[in-house]
């Protein structure tokens, strides 16, 4: 490899702009918000929150439950997904029909239904 290709290499490296982890207009995780499957458009699947740790796990406690009952002809039993979170709002769906619902992060109350 020649000094030249070598020096150019240098010179383009300390010009290049930096590249964030982080999409440009993308809100961090750090406020708990979860804006994609998983996590982030890297598909992290982390979290930096710390209030949950070894020390206090097993002092954790149900905050509230979500029964899906009036999502469809019949109750669903097995509701299995990720929802997104963002703003202390849930976003998910619900029932045999998948209805969208976007429910109050700290009580489980819905916010709005769209069928």
């Amino acid at each position: 490899m020649s000094v030249l290709a070598v020096g150019v290499g240098v010179v383009w490296a300390a010009l290049a702009p930096r590249v964030s982890t982080q999409a440009p207009g993308f809100p961090s995780l750090k406020n708990g918000d979860w804006f994609h499957y998983t996590a982030d458009m890297h598909g992290s699947r982390y979290s930096p929150l710390d209030q949950i740790n070894a020390d206090n796990f097993n002092k954790l406690e149900v905050a509230w439950r979500f029964k899906t009952d009036n999502f469809g002809t019949f109750p669903e039993y097995k509701l299995e997904g990720t929802p997104l979170a963002i703003r202390g709002i849930l976003y998910t769906t619900a029932g045999t029909r998948r209805d969208v619902i976007a429910l109050d992060g700290r009580t489980g109350e819905i916010v709005w239904v769209h069928s």
